[in-house]
């Protein structure tokens, strides 16, 4: 949900900055648009705490980036799937993540590895 401060902002950077800025956003959806979709698959995947992640989804939800459904008919589980408005970030966030493959270069130090 893009926050109240920057919905006037002049600068579009600043908009979308304000609805999806922060990094465990950004590595949720980026999850989910490919193919990560279950909240404890997430947990794994991004090694991000549960209270963060299922924040993070809520308001993934509540932006309408992505849609919460209920994995079987009875389940009290549930997946998250992407929306066309999520889809539409898939291109962007390619080329973010190949600017970060050029750019960013691991630091094994910091992983341990």
């Amino acid at each position: 949900m893009i926050r109240n401060s920057m919905r006037a902002h002049p600068s579009a950077m600043a908009r979308a900055m304000g609805e999806i800025g922060d990094g465990w956003m950004l590595l949720t959806l980026w999850a989910s648009l490919n193919g990560t979709t279950r909240f404890e698959e997430m947990l794994q995947e991004l090694g991000v705490a549960r209270n963060i992640l299922a924040d993070r989804l809520r308001r993934l939800v509540e932006g309408g980036l992505l849609e919460r459904r209920p994995i079987g008919p009875h389940s009290k589980r549930y997946e998250y799937i992407p929306t066309a408005r999520a889809q539409s970030l898939r291109e962007p966030l390619r080329h973010f993540e190949a600017w970060g493959e050029a750019e960013c270069p691991l630091d094994t130090q910091a992983t341990g590895t």
